[in-house]
């Protein structure tokens, strides 16, 4: 997808590889903004971990802007949930529907705050999500976030509350129903 100011690409995890850098920079500025204040699930060295072995995954699946200067300017990745698998650490269940279904966990939505509100962010997400057969999308996001208010504006619905690690804020769970057709989950 392209536009006049940005283009968004599509890769997997040696796409990532390749410019994990970039990615790790701009995600370190993002999560150093209220109200993630650098706090210890968004360290440097934690990223890097759990991207690491995200990133091993067959099914990882990763977006990324460039502006028209070839500046990194947001990503986004994720990968599939199979039946009954739901985030790591405390969690709410979701509605059994939802468990029991394939799902596409959005793992990281990131955007450079220069270019907030010049719909990258949508764009990503939907380029992220456009090939998927998956009739959920997934992601937690912080309830004090603007981004939190924005995915409802996108029908983004709560299910509950996740605490990925004893040191991570409490997140709100959030479910995309992607209106497929009915099938097989």
């Amino acid at each position: 997808m392209q536009n006049n100011d940005y283009s968004i690409n599509k890769g997997e995890g040696t796409d990532a590889r390749k410019i994990i850098e970039k990615v790790t920079a701009l995600y370190v500025e993002v999560y150093a903004e209220p109200p993630y204040n650098s706090g210890p699930l968004y360290q440097r060295e934690a990223f890097e971990s759990r991207t690491e072995r995200q990133m091993n995954n067959d099914d990882f699946s990763f977006v990324w802007a460039t502006s028209a200067k070839g500046d990194l300017v947001g990503f986004s990745f994720g990968l599939p949930f199979g039946p009954g698998k739901w985030w790591a650490g405390r969690a709410s269940s979701p509605p059994d529907d939802i468990l029991q279904s394939r799902k596409f966990a959005i793992i990281e939505l990131v955007v450079d705050r220069r270019w907030r509100g010049k719909g990258v962010g949508k764009n990503l997400l939907d380029t992220l999500l456009q090939d998927r057969s998956e009739k959920y999308a997934i992601l937690t996001a912080d309830p004090e976030a603007p981004a939190r208010q924005i995915y409802e504006h996108w029908g983004w619905e709560q299910t509950g509350i996740a605490q990925h690690t004893d040191d991570a804020p409490l997140m709100h769970q959030l479910v995309l129903r992607r209106g497929l057709p009915a099938g097989p989950s």
